[in-house]
């Protein structure tokens, strides 16, 4: 296992990559199953927006060396 300070900025973007995407599937899920219509509106624009941050990433990510 690395210690935090053997981490290169390419690791730590794939793992913040991970963590965007999960949070994107999440809202998306819970924008499904709400039944308040405010409410899914509200999941839909966080899916939304962690669509925007996870493009973002995949662009820094391949401008650093790394592939998606």
């Amino acid at each position: 296992m690395k210690s935090m300070s053997s981490f290169s900025d390419l690791d730590m973007m794939y793992d913040y990559e991970k963590d965007v995407s999960a949070a994107a599937s999440g809202y998306m899920t819970f924008a499904t199953k709400a039944s308040n219509d405010e409410i899914r509106h509200r999941y839909l624009q966080l899916a939304n927006e962690a669509s925007k941050v996870y493009e973002r990433l995949s662009k820094l990510i391949e401008k650093s060396g790394g592939s998606i």
